[in-house]
């Protein structure tokens, strides 16, 4: 099948959870049975042939947020792009377009007090959202 060896045969009898997680894993990175994404779903989604910067939650994120095609809002750098506090803004009134009041941004920040005053309102958003924030404040 292609799958590297990576638990014996008296392994697998034993029983042991995690080694036949781990094996049933391997399988299915090498015979998952998925199709291939089109060029069109890989577009859709903002997928790059090169996407291997950052962490995986962070990638999760980005593309979390280029899959809501959100207008003026492709994030290639998230921790650059969200410095602002306009890129939550933007995905918090996607979700409920309620959520922000668009006259209070700096939509062209000149500084990092403007920069703050954004993410002070991308807070109040997300708190309206009922989004729970452990650690993040002004």
């Amino acid at each position: 099948m292609g799958v590297d060896d990576c638990i014996g045969a008296e392994d697998l009898v034993k029983g042991n959870g995690r080694m036949n997680s781990v094996f049933v894993a391997a399988i299915f990175n090498v015979k998952h049975g998925l199709q291939e994404l089109t060029a069109d779903e890989i577009e859709a989604c903002g997928i790059i042939d090169d996407d291997i910067a950052g962490s995986r939650e962070e990638r999760a994120l980005r593309l979390w947020i280029n899959s809501m095609q959100i207008e003026n809002c492709f994030v290639e750098n998230l921790f650059e792009e969200v410095r602002d506090g306009l890129v939550i803004l933007r995905v918090c009134h996607r979700i409920d377009e309620t959520s922000v009041d668009w006259s209070k941004p700096k939509m062209v920040p000149k500084n990092m007090f403007d920069n703050n005053h954004n993410c002070d309102l991308a807070e109040n958003a997300m708190k309206a959202l009922g989004v729970r924030m452990v650690g993040v404040g002004a």
